[in-house]
């Protein structure tokens, strides 16, 4: 077989394929256009005002009925009980009903009313969606399913009046578990406006271990277990990981028992204080404090790091929270606090005053963008590269531990106080250090003890910084 004979093959194999192709588009299209045959919208273009709906009700059928309501340009579910819900899956029930198409031919209506709608599922209880704006409503009742994609519908009118249309809207409406249309995110003022966050879990012991965060200007403070320096950046991680924690899904409404989900008495809680601002008319503002409050329960099954949750101003919806979002809700107490020695900034400091348990007092003052050393036994001259290393020392190094106590009495070296340009102090540590030139301490009397390497280096003796 030579090529030009291969060539030839080739060539018939495709017309074949797309001979093949034609006759079959042909019939599909004509079977499409069979089942398009007799279909119209229905409801007439103009005849809602789709963009002005604001309330959707959903019937399952009998007293199984949820209502949503849009104010202020959201969405909540107002039946069986409020809460916010996704938006874009109220819309999509808005599009299937202004695209929804039906035969204009009606059922079979030769025999009784009640065959009627036995045969077509439009009895009283039938499901439906009703779509309400300002001036008015519109209504499409649920019948039983047809073949194709095809179902039984009736708009509600004074006469049921059966008519097959695609299944669309059915979908929309009863094919989906509508809990899961509800927002599943956690908290919404994990922001700037946050002044306060406590979270509280149960401790090694089974005791109850509570960490409360308050806002210090534009610091922070660990104010429970300890009174303390927070690390800003910690904080606003876990602001961070707060506004992005979501449910993973909704389980039960209402249940008659909370001892199944572990929130009888929750496992943890997590709480957000916040403000919220309003100007009236007359420009007079308004501050209303608001508390966000999450309960954790019992795992969902043993071994499991999902766990069964619920929002305390949502209670009726008890939801599912993976270990992601339980471990973002509760961080360790120690991940919270400043683990610099001082938690000053280098340029906000002006004397540096060396108390050393064994030795003179060494008192080192910025003049100008130099510093001074001087003593009881006289001025010194200083190299500033030395002095700005001890700076950074005591603001910027970060402790490799932190526990919470105090160091031994007996191995305290001495006393660092940092004092502003107007003359306050504004830190005030004892420093201390192990046996055989081992880890620094240095504690500023909050109960905290931060630890840092033997490579920290801090010297109470005037060579350490004099330009000799």
């Amino acid at each position: 077989m030579n090529w030009r004979t291969i060539f030839l093959l080739w060539v018939f194999a495709a017309l074949v394929w797309i001979g093949g192709w034609f006759l079959w588009s042909i019939s599909v299209d004509s079977r499409t256009a069979q089942l398009d045959e007799g279909f119209a919208p229905v409801f007439v273009t103009g005849s809602v005002p789709w963009s002005q709906i604001d309330q959707i009700e959903i019937s399952r059928g009998g007293e199984n009925i949820f209502e949503f309501k849009r104010r202020d340009g959201r969405w909540f579910q107002t039946l069986p009980f409020e809460f916010p819900v996704d938006t874009a899956r109220l819309m999509e029930v808005v599009d299937q009903a202004n695209g929804l198409t039906a035969r204009a031919a009606l059922a079979d209506v030769a025999g009784s009313t009640k065959e009627l709608l036995d045969s077509t599922g439009l009895g009283a209880d039938a499901p439906f969606v009703k779509l309400a704006w300002k001036e008015g409503s519109v209504k499409v009742r649920f019948g039983h399913r047809l073949p194709a994609g095809f179902a039984w519908i009736d708009l509600g009118g004074e006469q049921v009046q059966p008519r097959a249309a695609r299944s669309t809207l059915h979908d929309a409406a009863l094919q989906t578990d509508l809990r899961q249309w509800r927002q599943t995110s956690l908290f919404s003022r994990a922001d700037v406006e946050c002044d306060r966050l406590v979270s509280e879990s149960p401790g090694r012991d089974g005791k109850t271990q509570r960490l409360e965060i308050v806002r210090d200007g534009s610091a922070w403070k660990v104010v429970s277990p300890i009174s303390t320096r927070a690390d800003r950046a910690a904080v606003e991680r876990w602001l961070e990981a707060l506004a992005r924690a979501q449910a993973s899904g909704f389980v039960v409404d209402r249940p008659t028992q909370l001892m199944p989900f572990g929130l009888e008495k929750a496992a943890g809680v997590v709480e957000i204080y916040a403000s919220s601002r309003k100007t009236d008319a007359d420009g007079r503002v308004t501050v209303q404090p608001i508390v966000e409050r999450l309960e954790i329960g019992a795992p969902i099954r043993p071994g499991a790091t999902d766990r069964f949750a619920r929002l305390s101003d949502r209670p009726d919806a008890i939801m599912e929270i993976d270990g992601t979002a339980v471990a973002a809700a509760i961080p360790p107490t120690l991940l919270m606090i400043d683990p610099t020695a001082t938690g000053q900034r280098p340029e906000d400091v002006r004397v540096i005053r060396l108390e050393p348990i064994v030795g003179e007092t060494l008192r080192i003052e910025r003049v100008g963008s130099e510093w001074k050393l001087s003593s009881a036994s006289g001025a010194h001259a200083t190299t500033t590269a030395k002095v700005e290393g001890l700076l950074g020392k005591l603001c910027d190094s970060r402790a490799s531990e932190i526990t919470l106590s105090a160091a031994p009495a007996d191995l305290i070296v001495g006393r660092i106080v940092l004092e502003s340009f107007d003359g306050r102090e504004i830190s005030s540590v004892n420093v201390s250090r192990e046996r055989n030139e081992g880890r620094f301490g240095v504690d500023d009397g909050s109960g905290v003890l931060r630890i840092f390497p033997p490579s920290l280096g801090l010297r109470f003796d005037a060579t350490a910084f004099t330009s000799e």
